[in-house]
């Protein structure tokens, strides 16, 4: 092989491999969401199972969307333990063969105990992330945020129902804020997504 071709050959194999390795910086956002909607006028609006808010669904329980603290973005966060355990839901657009990136804040209300809080997030269904938080030391101007994330596949699904639940048991709970989805082919997804949740 020429000598000329043979260079072409492996610069466009080379511009492929940092195609395949590229960093998440390359994943498409799909959905971006800070608790913002509904503007509130007051401290905190209980919202129980059935209500719609901002395009989220109260699944079970209820959940509190509340301005009384430092917030991870905006003014505005839900805290997953209304007056019990709650649940939120939003259907998302999906697409075949498609694996998603789902990165949120966390914290817990300090106003309250138990002083360790918790939660998890289901994808249709499907537990796909658990999580816990501790309000030791932290209070309503320090609230010692946290970023989480988790990536799933969507196989056969032209949606994907994403839900998150409060399961600390009582009436002050995980917080969370600042959510975000993002896809990216799982050949330019990176290391960290090699334990995939696959979602029907």
């Amino acid at each position: 092989m020429p000598k000329f071709r043979r260079t072409t050959l492996l610069l466009a194999l080379s511009t492929a491999l940092v195609a395949l390795t590229a960093s998440p910086a390359s994943a498409a956002p799909v959905f971006a969401n800070g608790f913002e909607d509904p503007a509130l006028g007051v401290e905190f609006h209980d919202y129980v199972a059935g209500q719609q808010f901002g395009g989220w669904t109260v699944t079970s329980g209820s959940v509190d969307l509340t301005t009384d603290w430092q917030d991870a973005e905006g003014r505005q966060s839900l805290d997953l333990n209304g007056s019990n355990d709650g649940s939120v839901a939003r259907t998302l657009p999906a697409t075949l063969l498609t694996t998603y990136k789902v990165t949120f804040a966390v914290a817990g209300n300090p106003e309250g105990g138990p002083v360790v809080k918790s939660g998890n997030v289901k994808v249709n269904g499907q537990q796909v992330d658990t999580f816990t938080f501790s309000v030791a030391g932290k209070n309503n101007w320090n609230m010692g945020w946290v970023y989480r994330s988790f990536y799933f596949t969507n196989l056969l699904s032209n949606s994907s129902v994403l839900e998150f639940a409060g399961t600390t048991g009582s009436a002050w709970g995980a917080v969370i804020d600042d959510v975000k989805v993002e896809s990216c082919l799982l050949i330019i997804c990176p290391a960290s997504a090699s334990t995939v949740n696959r979602i029907g």
